[in-house]
């Protein structure tokens, strides 16, 4: 992981009472309350202004943030769909979301990154109700274009490196980790696997 960085999503993330921060990191989360030790945290450096939007909606589990850092304003939206005790899929969740803050992607530079859980052809994808090439195709709108494609040349459903190692094995690859942007970034790059940390590799962004 990149020590020291301005801003850390972390899905899969336990609630503030069981994180021991490091000074000067503050910390914002959602998640089920049944379930404290598995949600969507965002951990952010105190020189940092970090606000939920004033129209968040919860949406499992998706955290809207405006940062300030004292120059410019961006909108983060951090992403995790997780269907537990949910009716609807990883993409029409994900869906959901870029369209409800579709007028934060309008109004300022904005990044849309986390574990998205989709992938292009996945099985559990009810047409009628929304794919990730629909995300997709709904990000384009706003000018937002995955790093990683737009990085490599690849395309979706083609990638070369895996970011997510299913049951923590290396002959089980999948890219399920993305970060969509419409603004120009000064790097972006697929940390090294840390298997006694997570079962994800790291997108690691400077901007």
């Amino acid at each position: 992981m990149a020590a020291g960085a301005d801003m850390y999503i972390l899905p899969e993330c336990a609630e503030n009472s069981y994180i021991n921060l490091p000074v000067g990191y503050e910390m914002v989360w959602s998640g089920d309350d049944d379930v404290p030790q598995k949600g969507l945290g965002v951990v952010w450096r105190s020189g940092l202004s970090v606000s939920l939007v004033d129209d968040f909606k919860k949406i499992k589990h998706h955290l809207p943030l405006l940062v300030d850092d004292g120059v410019s304003t961006r909108f983060v939206l951090a992403c995790w769909p997780t269907v537990r005790k949910e009716l609807k899929s990883y993409p029409q969740l994900l869906l959901e979301a870029i369209r409800l803050y579709a007028p934060y992607f309008k109004a300022y530079p904005s990044i849309a990154v986390g574990d998205y859980n989709c992938y292009v052809g996945q099985a559990v994808a009810r047409k009628h109700l929304g794919t990730f090439e629909d995300c997709i195709a709904e990000f384009g709108k706003y000018g937002m274009r995955s790093l990683y494609h737009e990085t490599t040349g690849e395309r979706f459903g083609c990638e070369t490196v895996p970011t997510f190692y299913w049951r923590f094995k290396e002959n089980s690859p999948y890219f399920l980790d993305y970060a969509f942007c419409n603004f120009n970034v000064a790097s972006f790059s697929i940390g090294e696997w840390e298997k006694e940390i997570s079962d994800h590799r790291p997108l690691i962004i400077e901007w």
